[in-house]
């Protein structure tokens, strides 16, 4: 039986192995949005696309969507059909990873290169599919915000208390912050910090989905519980969780023009670009944004197209260690390793810290980080083969990958230890030794790094609201 899985792999084989098909120079691949294929075929002498069509019904069954457009000597009449291979043509990405495992002795074959190619239609996901550059809303320069992005795999892991920490420390500093709570279905940030607003992140998107523009007014308010640092920190809160919050959320369009036109901004990232435009009107120093734990569209987006420094929580489980390897081949993806600036940090790590518990906890930790940089990352670094400028996470020298044991690598992680005490809190005020904790400083000072200015300014253009 064939599965969505198989699909792909079945398609080229098939047509890979077709009688014929060595005359095609251009084959694309089309996946609909219930997964079946479509196939565009072009070539400079004609082939028996009737035998192929039997050949690919017969390995792919309902999967496959006949029949085969041609182009060039593979055209066929009516003209209609010809219109729609012009315009799958313009949509099309390339497909150099297009293969199969051969059955026979289990290795893996790949397609001739440069003939495949192949358009993917999806309802979500873009961010965390998409295999553009990432470009966060502006570049990191001397005087403008840092963007940095909060996110874990899985909820529970004290990423809000932790970003609530990192804020009250840079406060502390004397920088000003704003705190933005992305996680619209399960919102908790400005309770936690203590502020409170009339409107918030949700209604700013969807006054700009509707009109274009959005405005800040009654949508910020101080984040009143850290203290004398209160007017140091605004926050963003979700929104008003009223009866109409979910007639509001059913509106986010996290696709667009994108259903078809991959590269494409979605109505939200448009939004959420507008919105951080504004924020940045206010000057702050740095922008914290709360993501959506896993894998929800604005995860994506808040990792991927906005921020300058993604900090990455996971405990020691597997269900940590399979979200974290998920993560970080999605920001391969998108990033180069030496352009890359994350932190990963080891949350809830045992709390005596000689005890051999800790010792063998955060020794596996850092091997599984380091594990999945080096199979999703480093390897991109090797085959660039440059040197990291200052600044960068890893430090290439004379080696084309970091070692485990480096302390300035992306994968080297942070360690926060648990502490009960963290868990059940009146208020921050009653836990703020333990949230200006070393391990907790020891981040912020590594975030502090990680958001040092790429370059001198390159202007101080305003995008529309």
């Amino acid at each position: 039986m064939v599965t969505f899985d198989d699909v792909l792999s079945t398609l080229v084989r098939t047509c890979e192995e077709a009688p014929g098909f060595g005359a095609v120079k251009r084959a694309c691949c089309v996946r609909d949005l219930e997964g079946r294929v479509r196939l565009l075929l072009e070539a400079d002498e004609a082939i028996d696309l009737p035998a192929l069509e039997e050949r690919l019904d017969s390995a792919l069954g309902r999967w496959f969507a006949a029949p085969i457009l041609g182009a060039g000597a593979l055209a066929r009449p009516p003209r209609e059909p010809t219109r729609l291979a012009s315009t799958l043509s313009s949509l099309e990405e390339p497909w150099p990873e297009a293969g199969w495992t051969d059955q026979a002795t289990g290795t893996r074959r790949t397609a001739p290169a440069g003939r495949w190619r192949k358009v993917e239609r999806r309802l979500s996901k873009r961010a965390w599919l998409a295999r553009t550059s990432a470009q966060p809303p502006w570049p990191l320069t001397s005087n403008v915000p840092a963007i940095v992005t909060f996110f874990s795999f899985k909820g529970g892991v004290g990423r809000t208390t932790l970003l609530a920490a990192t804020a009250w420390q840079l406060a502390a500093k004397g920088k000003r912050v704003v705190c933005v709570d992305l996680d619209l279905e399960a919102p908790g940030l400005g309770t936690l910090l203590g502020a409170e607003s009339r409107r918030g992140v949700i209604d700013l998107l969807v006054d700009h989905l509707a009109l274009g523009q959005a405005d800040l007014t009654d949508a910020l308010a101080p984040a009143s519980g850290l203290g004398d640092e209160a007017s140091q920190v605004d926050v963003v809160p979700a929104g008003r969780l009223d009866e109409g919050y979910f007639e509001k959320l059913g509106r986010l369009d996290f696709v667009g023009s994108g259903l078809l036109e991959e590269s494409a901004e979605s109505p939200i990232q448009r939004a959420l670009s507008a919105l951080l435009f504004k924020l940045r009107a206010r000057r702050p120093d740095y922008i914290l944004l709360d993501s959506r734990a896993g894998l929800h569209d604005l995860a994506g987006l808040s990792l991927h197209d906005l921020a300058h420094v993604d900090v990455l929580l996971a405990r020691d489980s597997q269900q940590g260690y399979d979200g974290l390897e998920l993560t970080v081949a999605a920001l391969g993806e998108r990033h180069l390793a030496r352009q890359l600036r994350c932190v990963v940090v080891q949350a809830l790590a045992p709390t005596d810290q000689g005890s051999p518990e800790y010792e063998r906890s955060t020794a596996e930790f850092r091997h599984r980080s380091w594990d999945a940089f080096a199979r999703h990352l480093y390897p991109k670094a090797e085959a660039a083969g440059t040197e990291a400028a200052p600044g960068d996470l890893r430090e290439l020298e004379e080696e084309s990958a970091p070692a485990e044991g480096s302390e300035t690598a992306a994968h080297s992680p942070r360690v926060v230890r648990y502490d009960e005490r963290l868990v059940r809190f009146s208020s921050l005020s009653a836990i703020r030794e333990q949230l200006f904790s070393e391990d907790v400083r020891r981040l912020v000072g590594r975030i502090e790094e990680l958001t040092a200015p790429e370059g001198e300014d390159e202007g101080d253009e305003e995008a529309s609201a």
